[in-house]
């Protein structure tokens, strides 16, 4: 017989442990920092759906419109739970990075069309590398 797995009791050790970690004084202002990179990459994304993109929003790739619509959200989401130091927060920023390593790895083709475009997504997760780095250093510190 299949026994039944009560996952929200399996949650709370992590979720306390995330709002532990945001209560120490160097990840709060840490997640302060990552919550106005974030805001600043909604804007980006809010900027390209008002057309002020590489492309005008009508002549715009499908794939650029969806993830301008979903990174407009999620980043937005995520910025107001960093600031506020949330777990919820941290759980965001955390599947943002990891959605946009998948999408810019694995479906590249999709998003990039030129040798500048291919560039500018290898900053943005050479980026993201190094503010997770920071993340899980300061994450793994007991000070």
């Amino acid at each position: 017989m299949l026994q039944e797995v009560d996952l929200s009791s399996m949650s709370k050790p992590v979720l306390g442990y995330l709002r532990q970690t945001a209560e120490r004084s160097w990840m709060g202002i840490y997640l302060r920092i990552l919550a106005i990179i974030m805001a600043y990459g909604a804007s980006v994304h809010f900027a390209n759906l008002m057309g002020f993109g590489e492309k005008p929003w009508g002549e715009a790739p499908i794939a650029w419109k969806i993830g301008d619509v979903f990174y407009a959200l999620i980043d937005t989401l995520t910025a107001i739970g960093l600031w506020q130091r949330t777990a919820w927060g941290t759980l965001c920023f955390l599947s943002t990075i990891a959605s946009q390593f998948l999408i810019y790895t694995v479906f590249i083709d999709y998003f990039a069309f030129t040798v500048e475009q291919h560039q500018a997504i290898y900053g943005l997760l050479g980026t993201e590398v190094i503010l997770l780095l920071i993340f899980v250093t300061l994450f793994v510190i007991k000070k």
